[in-house]
């Protein structure tokens, strides 16, 4: 509550509630990250009240204390969603080191009244401080993985004053009563048998709150400018024909995966974005229902819109299809073909076969509502991200700084590392250990061609920063993963950078990467190829780079350039140490380029002839520029 007060809202503390059947010594709940809401007794009563202190209090949020527990945070978060209000979790991944001095600095003077975790002992530290037992807590989390704030449920606390309070609590008598006298790990608590308040201090109160430091403030401060800003010119955005928006389907991987794209609104019956949306996803579920998919299978989104200011309107039609645990998404504007108002596609997931002996599946999803210090709270009704077994889809991240959830004011430099941070961020809470070197497949969309090359410095100066830090240990070096980046009229709250990553928990020393450069009519060919070290997942990246001579070939040339493209792709899958499915060949190309529209026009032919049955689902994406002379650049997802 004093992080809420120091922000300055109004909020209701939460209400406190465990899962039906938990432990009397406490502790963290199963780490898992997907929930299931059912109604109760305790959701309804924690509901009623909170609902009731709002129309007293003019409650605006509710915070809760959650610093690792997704079970407390999700319960508050569909609370508030029902009640209309904000939930807040400033305390949410917070540094606990960091945090608990940051308590005790504060004032906050709290004494441990349970124990329950090796190397804690009910004789030795019932009664003591936070500030007596900072070191102790240091060294168990050194030497045992004790967790320093008690979040595993190690040790309670019971705060006797803080600045919040006007009087301050004394204890007169208590007990120790020991719960169970294990010989490694005790527990034990205590009874407090008789107390009083006592006055305080005048000033000490409330008023002289101390505000502390803004983790987010912090990290700012901490980043480096660019020196020049970009020009403000616009890039100009074409508007152009193209074949109407159609579904298109990948083969179903061994694994489960398979990828439709094509799905879009239908601007001959509807020429509103809301109209088109709800078409989409009605044809959306059409197509699910016929491949024998649900919504709850689909995994990531990519979405397409012509303008960004329907992002609201498209996002009021698409809450009412998911609500739950949404799948991760994507949301940038492009260059659409006249009277089509958005275009998505989406990967789906189902497993094809159960488990091996001693092994299990794994889906979790990673949806936080609540305004924290940590990564931004969700703007759409989609999660930060879905995991499937070891692999993590991510959503799209742009600079939003996460306690106030506005825009970051500076330049495009600033906004890639504060958009890069976010997905380093998501990634640490989807898996241990798991950084930007275990991504695989990085997509960075910016909105003006002059911030290209801050997007792509600021990439490879976090990879470098990994690589830096494993080497300390004598690891291999790792191949960084190759950035996609394309220029698009508008992205969420007129973010310059968003930046997509799927990523793998793997080994990224192990990795497989091969090159390739192909001379073709008037420019090059270049693929990179990734595969991840358990050989299940790879990415293909594939550019057509043309020379400024050659800006308009004729059709023999294109067909030269369409025929190198398909066999390009097909000796690049052909070199993977084990087979993989294509999924998806996102194409991004210059809308404003005749030779790239022909180029992509003319995919889905070659590939078909190329790679048959196995060709990916294609994903055609006008975009306003590509870096180092570009027309095309192919993106393509391979599983297993």
């Amino acid at each position: 509550m004093m992080k809420d007060r120091q922000t300055g809202r109004q909020t209701g503390r939460q209400a406190e509630t465990a899962p039906q059947g938990a432990s009397s010594t406490g502790g963290l709940p199963k780490s898992a990250l997907t929930y299931e809401l059912h109604g109760g007794v305790t959701g309804s009563g924690a509901r009623i009240w909170i609902a009731l202190f709002q129309e007293k209090e003019g409650v605006e949020a509710v915070s809760v204390g959650a610093i690792l527990s997704d079970y407390q945070r999700v319960r508050v978060e569909n609370v508030c969603s029902r009640l209309q209000l904000q939930p807040l979790a400033y305390l949410w991944w917070r540094d606990q080191a960091a945090l608990l001095k940051e308590m005790i600095s504060s004032g906050v003077h709290a004494l441990l009244i349970k124990v329950a975790a090796f190397g804690l002992d009910p004789g030795k530290h019932l009664g003591k401080t936070l500030a007596e037992m900072e070191l102790c807590l240091q060294q168990l989390s050194q030497k045992y993985g004790v967790h320093i704030c008690g979040e595993g449920g190690e040790y309670e606390t019971f705060t006797t004053d803080c600045p919040l309070f006007k009087k301050k609590i004394v204890i007169d008598e208590m007990e120790t009563v020991i719960h169970s006298a294990d010989a490694f790990a005790p527990v034990g608590y205590l009874r407090f048998t008789q107390m009083h308040t006592e006055d305080k201090d005048i000033g000490s109160t409330e008023s002289a709150l101390p505000l502390g430091s803004c983790p987010c403030q912090s990290a700012i401060d901490k980043m480096t400018e660019e020196a020049v800003y970009a020009d403000k010119t616009q890039d100009i955005q074409e508007e152009f024909t193209s074949n109407a928006c159609r579904p298109w389907c990948s083969a179903r991987s061994s694994v489960g995966y398979q990828w439709i794209t094509g799905i879009g609104g239908l601007p001959s019956e509807h020429t509103d974005v809301q109209g088109q949306t709800q078409h989409a996803l009605t044809q959306l579920q059409g197509e699910l229902k016929e491949r024998g998919f649900q919504l709850k299978h689909i995994v990531l989104v990519h979405l397409y819109v012509k303008n960004m200011e329907d992002f609201a309107e498209v996002n009021s039609v698409y809450c009412t299809f998911f609500s739950h645990n949404p799948p991760a998404r994507v949301c940038v504007q492009t260059c659409l073909s006249a009277g089509q108002l958005l275009q998505m596609d989406v990967l789906l997931h189902d497993w094809t076969l159960p488990p091996q002996d001693g092994c299990f599946h794994q889906r979790d999803t990673l949806h936080v509502q609540s305004l924290s210090h940590w990564a931004p709270a969700n703007i759409g009704p989609y999660s930060q991200a879905v995991r499937v077994d070891e692999a993590v889809f991510c959503a799209g991240q742009i600079a939003l700084v996460p306690c106030t959830m506005k825009l970051l004011n500076r330049g495009p430099a600033s906004q890639a590392q504060m958009s890069y941070s976010h997905v380093e961020k998501v990634l640490s809470a989807m898996g241990q250990n798991l950084t930007l070197s275990h991504v695989l497949q990085a997509h960075c969309y910016v909105s003006h061609h002059s911030y290209i090359p801050s997007a792509k410095e600021v990439w490879s100066s976090k990879l470098q920063e990994k690589q830096d830090q494993v080497a300390c240990f004598g690891a291999e070096e790792i191949q960084g993963t190759p950035l996609v980046v394309a220029v698009v009229p508008s992205l969420p709250r007129g973010a310059a950078v968003e930046l997509h990553v799927i990523a793998v928990q793997d080994d990224p020393a192990e990795r497989t990467f091969s090159h390739q450069a192909l001379d073709v009519p008037g420019g090059t060919i270049q693929w990179d190829l990734l595969q991840s070290s358990t050989g299940q997942y790879a990415t293909l990246s594939l550019s057509v780079s043309l020379t400024g001579s050659c800006t308009s070939p004729g059709l023999a040339e294109t067909e030269t350039i369409l025929q190198a493209l398909g066999s390009s792709m097909q000796q690049a899958v052909a070199q993977m140490k084990k087979t993989l499915s294509p999924l998806c060949a996102r194409v991004f190309y210059r809308s404003s380029s005749r030779i790239a529209r022909e180029l992509s026009a003319g995919l889905e032919g070659c590939l078909e002839s190329m790679l048959g049955q196995s060709r990916p689902a294609l994903v055609l994406v006008p975009v306003l520029e590509l870096p180092d002379c570009a027309a095309l650049h192919l993106s393509c997802w391979l599983s297993i």
